[in-house]
């Protein structure tokens, strides 16, 4: 069944499964790029901090093939070229934070006594980003790395790091001391978890609630694969299957928007507080008590590269909604932002005010004006490798 229209907020209509909302061209694109001003004039003013598993994304060229072998071993060997170092996981959403130009960002969390935590500091130091609060953990922590060799485009089979650490109660009790201090200066705080043995696990999640409790005007998003349901008092950011996994349900192979909002909603309440689900190609829903908001993905040309859309989706939609901008508003900044990245290939890609207004006004200029069989916003195929994407499936 699908839902009733009047349960849709009215400055963001969907696009329901194969149909087409006719007032999606009147709706879709309520701002112009110098709407936006005052709004990244506000994010700007941010203060913001992340508490969560931040990551290093090493990226280098890989030939398997070479002809060599290894004298000592009599192995072939591998040969690698142009690596490269940029922030994953929690640092990817630092680094999206700070290109919407947000001015005051804190990294929360923990690197090992290695060279990679050694360029995890460099990287954030040269983003202007606070690292008092990234505390060096001993004993057997590694940075936590996802190294990514590339065959020409593709990836192949990843090697990671610090993926199995285990961090001692001592050093996380540390954590929370320094996040509540920190928490009286700041606007938002952007929660992550990322890895099977995170850094926030069930129990401390739990931990986490009571800080919550105690800075109740500080703005809380949250991007947590596994012990998301345990936080309250946030906006919990999910894609469909983790919403599926968070409530033992099996994902369809096409989750359309009836889905969603139905299962939305169960989750919704479950955590009692709103929640932002990511659906791939066919966009964003946002829903918080009894309202709820949905935005369409863009048709951008091809190849397209997903990997840390989510990211962007947290990190705009958090900067966009306590800059002050309304649910809708701030769909339609995330989405934009999302469709950027995605076009950064090879890497963790972010966007910045102006990448967001140049495509706002691309899609502004090829929006169909009264073409009912064509979803407003989206712009003609410019070649047969188009495909619509937005953050994560």
């Amino acid at each position: 069944m699908l839902p009733n229209q009047h349960d849709i907020k009215p400055g963001i209509l969907p696009l329901w499964d194969k149909l087409v909302c006719l007032s999606m061209t009147a709706t879709y694109f309520t701002e112009t790029s110098e709407d936006l001003e005052p709004l990244f004039e506000g994010i700007s003013r941010l203060r913001v901090g992340i508490i969560g598993d931040f990551a290093l994304d090493l990226y280098y060229n890989y030939t398997p093939e070479t002809g060599e072998q290894s004298l000592e071993t009599g192995l072939t060997v591998h040969w690698g070229a142009r690596p490269g170092g940029s922030l994953g996981a929690a640092g990817n959403v630092v680094q999206n934070l700070v290109a919407l130009g947000v001015q005051q960002v804190w990294a929360v969390g923990c690197v090992g006594p290695d060279l990679f935590g050694r360029e995890m500091r460099h990287l954030l130091n040269q983003h202007g980003v606070h690292t008092d609060h990234l505390l060096t953990a001993n004993g057997g922590w590694d940075t936590c790395v996802y190294t990514k060799p590339m065959r020409g485009p593709v990836e192949a089979n990843r090697i990671d790091f610090g993926s199995q650490n285990t961090l001692h109660d001592s050093l996380f009790e540390q954590l929370l001391n320094r996040l509540d201090k920190l928490l009286r200066q700041l606007d938002v705080l952007i929660i992550n978890q990322q890895f099977r043995c995170p850094l926030l696990t069930a129990d401390r999640s739990d931990r986490l609630n009571a800080l919550i409790r105690q800075h109740p005007s500080v703005c809380y998003v949250a991007d947590m694969r596994d012990v998301g349901l345990r936080l309250r008092g946030v906006t919990l950011k999910v894609n469909t299957t983790e919403l599926a996994r968070f409530l033992g349900q099996s994902v369809p192979e096409m989750p359309g928007l009836a889905w969603c909002l139905e299962h939305g909603r169960t989750l919704s309440k479950q955590i009692g507080g709103a929640l932002v689900v990511t659906r791939g190609q066919s966009g964003i829903v946002y829903i918080n008590n009894h309202d709820t908001w949905s935005v369409d993905g863009l048709t951008l040309p091809g190849p397209l590269d997903t990997v840390g859309a989510g990211d962007t989706v947290v990190a705009a939609l958090a900067a966009a909604l306590s800059a002050g901008a309304t649910p809708p508003q701030a769909l339609r900044v995330a989405n934009l932002a999302a469709a950027v990245t995605v076009q950064k290939l090879g890497q963790t890609g972010t966007a910045t005010p102006a990448e967001i207004r140049e495509l706002l006004i691309t899609y502004s200029v090829y929006e169909p004006a009264n073409d009912s069989t064509t979803p407003a916003g989206n712009a003609p195929a410019p070649d047969p490798g188009t495909a619509p994407i937005l953050g994560e499936p």
